[in-house]
């Protein structure tokens, strides 16, 4: 089908469903930061899915690329109010249905957001570690995770990771984790270290070129770990703070997911400092 770079016109379609979805958003105006939390992939997959994609089309940028993908009908034009949208791929991840997964798999609920804000008012209002602990255990089950960590203030990654102010991640895979010495080669914790935006990762999808690294991901899901998000929390300088909510099911991010994890966030490391933790 390819040859030279340049693609022959056919009836098979050129881009895979993910390539579609990217372009659309990619359309529409998102940054490939918002894209990987819609779509629940890293950063780096979207990225890999533009490059796909432009080499595929033979477009020399992203917006070539959106170019040729209508052109070759892999992306569809309605009207302008509602720009462009995917053909053939069915609802977006923003729409998805509660509980369905395209995979056939299942799929972990959206949150029931009124209800996550008003537990996370519990957390503001716990006056003992065990009422916060609780509070927290409970808006983790409300957001649709199976697991918790929270670290406040910390200035070490050891201890950022394995000294945690609060975490529900079984302690079997915590004590593996140290054993195996994979604070080393902790992707996730690499990003979280070495930036201050939140985002997804998922073992089953995320792929890294690094075979240690891609290791680090088989061992989460080893343990069960399919996803995730973690957010860097504000702290000064010199010092780390992050929560983390993992699940042990394929589900579904939105933008609203993000701010309100980082809400809670913010209200916990406050309540943290509260009570000594």
């Amino acid at each position: 089908m390819q040859k030279d770079g340049v693609f022959k016109k056919s009836n098979r379609k050129l881009l895979t469903s993910q390539e579609r979805i990217v372009l659309y958003w990619t359309a529409e105006g998102k940054t490939r930061w918002e894209i990987s939390i819609i779509l629940g992939v890293a950063e780096t997959t979207v990225v890999t899915h533009l490059r796909n994609s432009r080499i595929k089309l033979g477009a020399t940028n992203k917006t070539h690329a959106v170019v040729e993908a209508i052109r070759h009908s892999e992306i569809s034009v309605f009207n302008k109010s509602h720009g462009f949208a995917p053909q053939g791929s069915g609802p977006f991840p923003l729409a998805t249905k509660h509980g369905a997964n395209t995979n056939g798999g299942s799929r972990a609920p959206l949150f029931n957001a009124a209800r996550f804000h008003r537990l996370s008012e519990s957390i503001a209002n716990a006056q003992s570690p065990e009422q916060f602990f609780g509070a927290i255990d409970k808006s983790c089950a409300v957001l649709g995770f199976d697991a918790v960590i929270l670290s406040c203030h910390k200035s070490t990654k050891e201890s950022l990771l394995l000294d945690p102010t609060y975490c529900t991640i079984p302690l079997d895979v915590m004590r593996e984790y140290k054993r195996l010495n994979w604070i080393e080669s902790d992707v996730l914790l690499a990003q979280l270290i070495g930036g201050n935006r939140a985002f997804v990762w998922d073992s089953t999808y995320d792929r890294y070129r690094d075979i240690r690294s891609q290791s680090f991901l088989n061992f989460l899901k080893r343990f069960r770990l399919v996803t995730g998000i973690l957010v860097p929390l504000e702290d000064e300088e010199g010092f780390r703070s992050f929560v983390a909510f993992h699940a042990y099911l394929e589900r579904d991010f939105d933008i609203n997911t993000v701010k309100v994890v980082r809400e809670f966030g913010m209200k916990a490391k406050k309540k943290a400092a509260e009570l000594g933790l």
